[in-house]
């Protein structure tokens, strides 16, 4: 992994610096901002197979690539942003997209753009994606750049989005998976922007996979919602909860299943690390009746969250 940061720099050399690492992290590129004085900005940047997949924070600015950084450097990529935080005013081709958390769009590096970061502080996942690569899955590529995407769509729309989520927050755990992440990737970001028939038809297996992943992670990161049910994990991928338990059946678990081992796996690490009392992790995790708690944790682990409990005392004071 590689990270720069303008606040390890004196406050002149912040700007000239933030240049560079755009250039040398995703192109050639020109910046350009108001701000006076102090600039802030990071980015952290992965490899995966033929991505590089980076997470960028900064500042109100401009970011132009035009015809005469394209042929300072002719790079022939798109260029994926996912906003996390604030907002970004993208334009390419007479078409503008103006995203906000949980919207992305993409650009193509081979014509001019613009990038509008309208927000005085903002968050963007973006992935650099070979053009040979996306290019031939799109129905109408002329057509697909600044154009929004977002999870409120659901569907397609919404995998895609969940997908680069969880791409970008596991990119450095997934030694092994690479090409298969990958080639899922593209295939679900052509479906989310609009694909080829032979995609329609053959990127739907990679899709269901995704798809289920998907469902899988967004159980994962709202395990402490006591709202949280199939109905609306459905509706936040818009589907039927039918589906929803369909798509599930190849994980060899059910959504109750899931939700179940995943609030009781939370419950073990909490009674191992945390002082609260039994019944406030419990709670905590949508336990309301403790007798139950008990039992589905004496299922899970083979004793009791007491025993549990004690257990992890004994063995930490042997160490």
């Amino acid at each position: 992994m590689e990270s720069w940061d303008t606040n390890q720099l004196p406050e002149r050399d912040q700007f000239p610096f933030w240049r560079e690492v755009l250039c040398q992290a995703y192109t050639a590129l020109d910046p350009t901002t108001e701000a006076d004085g102090r600039f802030s900005g990071t980015v952290t940047a992965q490899r995966v197979a033929d991505f590089n997949v980076t997470t960028i924070r900064s500042v109100r600015q401009e970011i132009f690539r035009n015809e005469s950084q394209i042929r300072k450097d002719p790079s022939s990529v798109y260029f994926l942003n996912l906003q996390i935080a604030g907002e970004c005013r993208m334009v390419q081709d007479g078409r503008e997209a103006l995203i906000r958390p949980g919207d992305f769009s993409i650009v193509d590096s081979t014509r001019p753009y613009l990038n509008d970061y309208c927000s005085d502080e903002w968050e963007q996942y973006s992935i650099r994606i070979p053009r040979e690569l996306l290019n031939p899955l799109l129905k109408a590529p002329n057509k697909a750049t600044a154009v929004r995407i977002s999870s409120g769509a659901g569907g397609m729309q919404s995998v895609a989005v969940d997908f680069i989520q969880s791409l970008t927050k596991n990119a450095s755990t997934i030694a092994g998976r690479e090409e298969k992440i990958g080639r899922s990737l593209i295939d679900i970001v052509a479906l989310a922007i609009g694909a080829t028939e032979e995609v329609n038809e053959t990127g739907r297996a990679n899709a269901r996979q995704a798809l289920r992943s998907a469902i899988i992670g967004h159980i994962e990161a709202n395990v402490a919602d006591p709202t949280m049910t199939p109905l609306r994990v459905a509706s936040h991928f818009g589907m039927s909860c039918r589906y929803l338990h369909k798509t599930l059946e190849d994980s060899g678990k059910s959504f109750s299943k899931l939700l179940l081992e995943r609030r009781l796996d939370i419950c073990a690490s909490e009674l191992r690390e945390r002082g609260d009392s039994i019944s406030t992790i419990g709670l905590r995790w949508g336990f309301n009746d403790l007798s139950h708690f008990s039992r589905t944790f004496r299922q899970r682990f083979g004793v009791s969250p007491r025993e549990y409990r004690a257990m992890g005392a004994k063995t930490l004071n042997t160490r």
